[in-house]
Order: structure tokens, then sequence, then C-alpha cells
């Protein structure tokens, strides 16, 4: 057997059925034979595309996304979904290989180098017979950092005899440590000594399905809960669900936060969004549980530290407190909870909907009312997030993505594309700005080709919105930062696909019959006007 055909042989028995990617001299022999021995692959216009694709399909899978491309510039074209996976901490497998071994080659490019700049992991294939053994390596890294591994698989060596090969072996996750009695207990004591707690979840502890546990311990506290952006909506059908913590707050949230005296924060990195840069923490006991202790204390101070899973802890936090007869005082409780059902999320912000412009916040409402419940959203990152992660619910955490881990725009389209691949009987809504589309429009088509049920929600105001607002701020004529796009529509029909324009709240109804038969994208651009600002 040729290593190529072992390369794709070995993909499929880790279990590997989809490779997004794009075709060349390194690649393209392990990619036909990957095909024809009925793997999927999911062709991409932009090679950064196919790893921003990986990343967005192992967010929504919890697998291992893997992407192919090509030696040379084909690998430095995937730099900012690199580095948009590491920073995500994205399970990512990226296939290339470097060129011929001739110092003249015009597409040299040190890997090695590349992967480093981009904080990602990086292997290389030495010589035919240790394919297997090297693969299996990359994919465990993958797993055990959580993170991207590039797997450099040289040219050279793809069409010689791969020779006998280690078998197969499935990369095992890390272990859910618990920690230290003494660890454990100086959380236990600042914990039990509080009297206003919120209880606080990340993504990593949805990761970890602690859920159950962190709703019995809140109970055990009489504290309210609360989550990150990306943990959005995890507890919205509870009493005590404080919703988003930090600059997405609404106005209930905020009272309670600020009026609480100890967060007991739960595989959250309590980031600069979260804390508001530490401003809402300052003046708090913080008790921060995560299973990566590089994480403690790196955007704001921590009183207590406790590695470990979040769900082990969580169960362990409350068994001990039951066992010590732990019963606060409910009260506090009892007066978040009546402010939460008194709390109508219009009342946080004037409508600015104007002839011919929607409020973005008012067409998010109005988008969540009209979509089917169960779907998946998928957010490029911009000025418009403010006025779409608080208002456009998801089931559960698991059902959102936002591309926004490395702050550069133009990466959604290419994450719906992969979470519309992860979940292809679930509705997929794309919400871009209009920059951030004009950027990556030509991914539009493999979302076409692969017929996939994708809404592509364009929030357009024909600007660079955060600039847009910036210039205003130092004095400066916003004019600038405008844009004059074609109208979007028609280039969507171009494509191959359908889509509407919306000028006003109303428009968006019509979707609800849309999305019942969607066997392709639709894009819908929602106009907006560039001078309403939804961040103040």
């Amino acid at each position: 057997m040729k290593v190529y055909q072992e390369v794709a042989a070995a993909l499929l028995e880790h279990g590997v059925d989809t490779v997004f990617g794009l075709m060349g001299d390194a690649n393209m022999l392990y990619l036909c034979d990957y095909i024809e021995r009925t793997g999927r692959f999911v062709p991409v216009v932009h090679e950064g595309s196919a790893v921003g694709m990986a990343d967005s399909w192992s967010r929504m899978t919890g697998r291992v996304g893997v992407a192919s491309v090509t030696h040379g510039p084909a690998v430095s074209n995937t730099v900012t979904s690199l580095i948009e996976a590491v920073r995500s901490r994205s399970r990512v497998l990226l296939l290339t290989g470097e060129t011929p071994p001739e110092p003249t080659h015009f597409q040299r490019l040190d890997l090695a180098a590349v992967a480093a700049m981009a904080g990602a992991g990086y292997e290389k294939v030495y010589k035919p017979t240790t394919l297997v053994r090297d693969l299996n390596r990359a994919l465990q890294r993958v797993v055990a950092e959580d993170r991207p591994i590039l797997l450099d698989l040289p040219i050279g060596l793809v069409r010689k005899e791969a020779g006998a090969q280690r078998p197969v072996a499935r990369p095992l996750p890390r272990s859910a440590g618990l920690p230290t009695e003494e660890e454990l207990d100086g959380a236990l004591g600042l914990i039990a000594g509080a009297r206003r707690p919120v209880v606080l979840a990340g993504r990593g502890a949805v990761a970890s399905g602690a859920r159950e546990e962190l709703v019995a311990l809140a109970g055990q506290l009489a504290a309210p809960l609360a989550t990150t952006a990306l943990a959005k909506d995890w507890f919205r059908d509870h009493p005590g669900s404080l919703g988003i913590f930090g600059n997405l707050s609404h106005s209930a949230a905020t009272a309670a936060i600020a009026e609480a005296d100890c967060v007991i924060a739960f595989g959250a990195s309590l980031n600069s969004a979260t804390s508001f840069h530490g401003e809402l923490l300052g003046d708090k006991k913080i008790v921060q549980v995560d299973a990566d202790p590089g994480a403690f204390g790196w955007f704001t101070r921590v009183d207590e530290a406790v590695p470990g899973d979040a769900k082990a802890v969580a169960a362990a936090m409350g068994d001990s407190l039951r066992a010590a007869g732990h019963s606060p005082p409910r009260g506090w409780l009892e007066k978040v909870q009546q402010r939460l059902r008194e709390h109508r999320i219009a009342d946080d912000f004037q409508d600015r909907t104007a002839a011919g412009t929607v409020d973005v916040r008012t067409a998010m409402s109005r988008l969540d009312e009209v979509l089917p419940g169960k779907r998946v959203l998928v957010s490029d990152i911009g000025r418009f997030v403010v006025g779409v992660w608080p208002y456009l619910h998801v089931a559960h955490p698991r059902d959102f993505v936002s591309m926004g881990g490395f702050g550069s725009i133009g990466l959604g389209l290419a994450g719906a594309v992969g979470a519309a691949v992860a979940r292809p009987g679930d509705l997929t809504v794309a919400v871009i700005g209009d920059g951030g589309f004009m950027m990556n429009m030509a991914e539009f088509t493999t979302a076409v080709r692969e017929k996939l049920p994708l809404l592509v929600v364009v929030l357009n105001d024909g600007a660079y919105g955060a600039e847009h607002y910036k210039l205003i701020h130092y004095g400066v004529d916003p004019d600038h930062s405008l844009n004059a796009w074609p109208e979007l529509v028609p280039l969507a029909e171009a494509m191959g696909a359908r889509g509407m324009t919306v000028r006003k709240p109303e428009d968006l109804d019509a979707l609800k019959d849309v999305v019942t038969e969607l066997d392709g994208p639709f894009l819908v651009d929602v106009k907006l006007d560039p001078h309403v600002n939804v961040m103040v």
C-alpha cells in the first residue's frame, strides 16, 4: 500500500468521516483515495475556510475536525483561521506537507514556524513506516491539549510504499481529576461565608456536562446562576438565571451582579468581556474552578483557585456543604428572582427602527420568535454582536458558535458551513456583518453546492460599524468608514441561492415559511442605520 492510501485508510479507521479542504500537489492523492473509500470531502473556495469549517464542525460535534490543504501559500492562507481555532481551544487537525526538499523551491515555507506563530502544535511524518504512529500522536495531542495540531506529511513521502504500520490507536481524553482536600477546603470556607453568591458557568463547564451539579450547588447556596457569553442560554429556563454575566448583561442581571459579594466561576476564563475589564469583580471574592491551571488569575485576580473538572468539583462542593448542614438565608435570591420575573428585555433599549432600516435588537427579537427553537447559531464578530447574542437564543450552548476568538471579522460564514455539515438535520443560522460577509462571500457557493439548510443573516449598515462609532468618538468624519456594497440578494441569486431584503421588523415574518422548506442557503439582507450605536 502506498503512503497516500494508508493516510486515507487510517483517517477512516480513526472515525474521520468528514474532511474540509482544497486539493493541491501535497494532498490530492490521499484526498481522492479518501473519497473513493466513502469519506466525505467538503471542498472549499479558500484554504482558511477549510480550517474554519473544521473548527466549527468540531465545536458542534465534540470530535476532532480535520482540514487538509497543500503546501506553501495554502498553509499561509490558513493562518487567521488557525489562530482563531487555537484561541477557541478547538480540536482541529490540519493536514499539509512541506514542499520538495529543494532550498530554491518558490513555495517553500517553514511549517513548524507557522504552527508555532499561530500557537498550534506541530508533528511531522519523517518516514513512510511511521505514518500511522505519527497520525496517532497528532490526534492524541489534539485531544489532550485542546488545540490544533499541524501534521506535516512531506510531499516526497506521499507516493512511497508505506510498509508495516502500527495499528490505529484512538486518542484518549484527559482524566477528570478532583482537587486536593486543602484546595477544596479553602474555597468552601470562602463560599460558606458569602451572603450573596453567584454561580457562573463558562464553556468549560458546558464541556464537562456540569449543568445538573451547578443547579444543585446554586440551590444549596441560595445563589442565582449566570453564564459567560459562550455558555449563553444554558440556564435560561431556571427561575434564578441571570443570563449572560458581563458586558452583555441585561438590567436585572446587572443589578444582581452589583450586589453580589462572591462569584464562583466554573470553566470560565473571567476575561475582559465577562469581568468588564475587572470592574464587575473588583469588590467580590472570586473562586475559580478550571481543569487548566493556566487559566487561574490570567485576566483577573482570584481569591481561591481550584484545579479540577467542573462537574466533579461542583458535585464535591455540594456534598461537602450538605454534610456541613450549610443552609443560608434565601431572601436575596428571592428578591433577584422577583426582578427577573418582572424584567422585560425590550425595556433595556430604545427601539431605533426608522424608515427603511431596522434596529438590530428589535430585528433579532423578532427573528427569535419567528425561527424554530431548535437551531444552530453561528456568529461572526463585530459591533453587531451586542444586538444579537442577548436577543437571539439557542436551546443549548453547544448550539452556539462564535467565530471571534481572534477578533477577526469574516470567519463566520465558513464556521456556519462547518456547523451545517455537522448538524444536517437542524437549521443553521449565520449572523454576519456586511463587511465580514463581503470578505469571504465566495464561500457562500460552498453552501450552495452542498445544499446546506443555512440561513445567512447579513446585518448590513453599509459600514465597518465599530470604526464608524470610534471615528465619531475621535471627532473624525465617520463617513470614511462607509462602503458602497452591491445589493446582496442579487449576488446570492447569481450564486444559485435565494434571498430577501429586510427594511422593517415584520419583513422577517416571511422566514417562518422559508425555513420549513429550506434545501440550500437563503440570504437575509437586514438594512441597518450605521448611526445607531447599540454599544451605548
